[in-house]
């Protein structure tokens, strides 16, 4: 055993040390007696005996000191050239991935009371890192996970062993997990390095681990993985909100249960995001219940939970104002947004007066200076007017919103225009439009729409077929002009529209105005295109080509096209190419609706094919397709006389199908 006596007189220190057996080199050179160790062929066999008996000996070396004055004598601590050559063995053995010999020595270390954090510092990080990311490349990432824990057990820091590079391949060994689906093993990985004090999100994007956990549908497994972080209240609302994003609502509900009891107090965040989404889902009921559960727990809500339980609830105007009672109640101050919430449920319900006292409201607020009212607000109020085809005070409304100096967007001219169509007016409408137009704001597919619908719903189909057109942007300047010349006649002999106001000359009557519509892009919808298959009447040609041309612009037809074909197919008496429009819609891909077997059951009706009627309705049920009242009503009046038994049995069949499925 290597032996230093130090000698100790009264008045000095007298240092003797015996003859050492190696040198010592630094910078990677490793001196005679660890080459002994890392040299002997037993030691890459074996992991006890040369490691474990110079262990031993590290324990065993000592130094020792004795007083010359009564010559007695104490054994001291290694020194600290021993300890030197301690962290070398260990930083070489660690960089050829010998990790368990690594921790010998380092228990050997602790146990010959060596200074544990001078060995940490001694250590040759580099190496040492080296050697466990060769680990981690080779897959055995939990292998690395002992390593540490049994380090950090003997005082060595997982965090010193660790270097820039070594981080990076341990990150790219959990994206990797994570390509391999193996998101749990992650989860449970981070939370082991969070204990080592690990940021565990430079290792990984939580935002990716939780849509794993989101894709796998584990929500507890999700908020497991976002309680490791201090802004886990963010994240478990992320996990709720992409939950609601599938609409499974069952796992957000579990998400919002787990992480709440994760919890001190009540997130608000989190009961907004799970009661948006009950909205999403539809499930109003659900919503209600998570409100009176915080209720329950004497927490009073924040304006935004109140927002969203009356947003998701606006369908039911009295339980959305009893909302907005015990908000008042409760002292939470209402602000801009709980005010569009009541008037979008008074829109919803048709409630004009209500919407009115409670613009009134609105109106007297801001005069105050509590509130201010937005665009927002007077869209909503606009389109309460619009849907009761009250369009003089749907224009009021337009001149308030000017005059407080809100500039109408895409969304209030849209709901002007839709209030002048609705009423059957022509002209305004194309006067909205040429408004919105000068003003600079970009119609989009809404506004072209209405304004073809309203020219369809006062049969002036020429009119919407040339407004087509011209919108699509697809004819030359020449004939452009040509249509805006014809246009003009029309309008002379037309002259004016009346309608208990100022007389509004026709848009499409002058070129310019034509011209700016032509500079905003136009792409037709295929409500557009179902708009414009109405007003062909009973021209099936004309009819079948829009058809064409909207498959051609990428679209496909919807159950309300195909049952315009129909309809067109009927009026002509063609009931055979009727029924071959069904066929055609089953060989697209799309199964008729309620709506397409009442209108060709309708058209055989029409055309006294009752038997081919009958076989439609059984034809349907056999599809589950279930009927409607129309359905009922239409198969009950194919039968003006009654001459057999079984025309009266079929019709009395159908009556009490129709009573069970109203008794339902």
């Amino acid at each position: 055993m290597s032996e230093l006596v130090i000698l100790l007189n009264a008045p000095s220190l007298t240092l003797v040390q015996s003859p050492n057996p190696y040198h010592r080199h630094r910078h990677r050179r490793t001196s005679p007696l660890i080459s002994s160790h890392l040299n002997s062929s037993s030691y890459a066999s074996s992991k006890s005996s040369p490691v474990s008996n110079f262990s031993s000996r590290i324990a065993n070396t000592s130094t020792t000191l004795v007083d010359s004055r009564d010559g007695s004598a104490f054994r001291a601590a290694p020194d600290r050239n021993s300890l030197r050559d301690c962290s070398e063995l260990a930083s070489n053995l660690a960089g050829d991935g010998r990790l368990e010999e690594f921790l010998l020595v380092a228990e050997g270390v602790v146990g010959s009371g060596m200074d544990v954090f001078q060995f940490v510092a001694d250590l040759d990080v580099e190496m040492v890192a080296k050697g466990i990311g060769g680990i981690i490349k080779e897959g055995k990432v939990w292998d690395v996970v002992e390593f540490l824990r049994r380090a950090e057990v003997l005082g060595i820091s997982a965090l010193k062993v660790f270097d820039k590079s070594c981080k990076q391949i341990l990150a790219e060994e959990c994206r990797r997990m994570l390509q391999c689906k193996k998101v749990k093993e992650v989860v449970e990985l981070m939370e082991v390095l969070t204990g080592f004090q690990f940021r565990v999100k430079e290792l990984a994007d939580p935002h990716v681990i939780i849509n794993q956990c989101v894709q796998a549908g584990d929500p507890e497994l999700a908020v497991r993985y976002a309680s490791i972080y201090t802004h886990a209240p963010i994240l478990f609302c992320d996990i709720i909100n992409e939950f609601g994003k599938k609409k499974d609502l069952r796992s957000a509900l579990k998400a919002f249960e787990t992480s709440n009891q994760k919890l001190s107090a009540p997130n608000m965040y989190a009961y907004r995001s799970m009661i948006d989404i009950c909205g999403q889902c539809g499930n109003y009921a659900e919503s209600r219940v998570i409100y009176e559960d915080l209720m329950s727990q004497k927490v009073i809500p924040n304006i935004f939970v109140f927002n969203s339980l009356m947003n998701a609830n606006s369908h039911d105007l009295g339980y959305t104002l009893n909302i907005y009672r015990d908000m008042q109640n409760l002292g939470v101050m209402a602000d801009m947004a709980s005010f569009n919430i009541l008037l979008k449920s008074c829109c919803l319900a048709g409630r004009v007066d209500l919407a009115q006292d409670i613009y009134r409201e609105v109106k007297e607020k801001e005069s105050k200076g509590i509130l201010k009212l937005d665009v927002f607000t007077y869209c909503t109020i606009i389109k309460v007017f619009a849907d009761a085809k009250l369009w003089q005070m749907a224009l009021m409304i337009k001149d308030d919103m000017i005059l407080a100096g809100v500039h109408p967007n895409t969304v209030t001219w849209s709901s002007l225009i839709s209030a002048c169509a609705n009423a059957g007016l022509v002209e305004p409408s194309m006067q909205l439009f040429q408004e919105m137009l000068e003003t600079g704001t970009e119609p989009n597919s809404y506004c072209y729409n209405v304004l073809i619908h309203a020219c369809v719903e006062a049969c002036q189909y020429d009119r919407a077929f040339r407004l087509f057109k011209f919108w699509k942007g697809s004819d030359s300047q020449k004939n452009f002009d040509e249509a805006a010349c014809e246009e003009r006649e029309i309008a002379d002999i037309e002259n004016v529209h009346k309608y208990n106001g100022p007389i509004i000359p026709s848009f499409i009557s002058n070129p310019r105005h034509l011209a700016l519509a032509r500079k905003i892009p136009f792409a037709p919808t295929i409500t557009t295109y179902n708009t414009l298959m109405k007003a062909c009447g009973t021209d099936y040609n004309r009819a079948k080509a829009l058809m064409d041309e909207m498959k051609n612009q990428g679209l496909s037809p919807d159950q309300i096209s195909w049952s315009i074909m129909m309809d067109i197919c009927g009026d002509s008496g063609n009931v055979e190419g009727a029924l071959q429009m069904m066929k055609s819609m089953r060989q697209s891909g799309m199964r008729p609706d309620v709506v397409s077997y009442t209108t060709a059951i309708k058209i055989c009706v029409q055309n006294k094919r009752f038997n081919l009627a009958f076989s439609l309705f059984e034809e349907m049920k056999r599809y589950r397709v279930q009927p409607n009242l129309v359905t009922y009503n239409t198969l009950l009046m194919a039968r003006s006389r009654y001459g057999f038994v079984h025309e009266v049995q079929q019709c009395l069949a159908i009556y009490l199908d129709m009573r069970k499925v109203q008794i339902q």
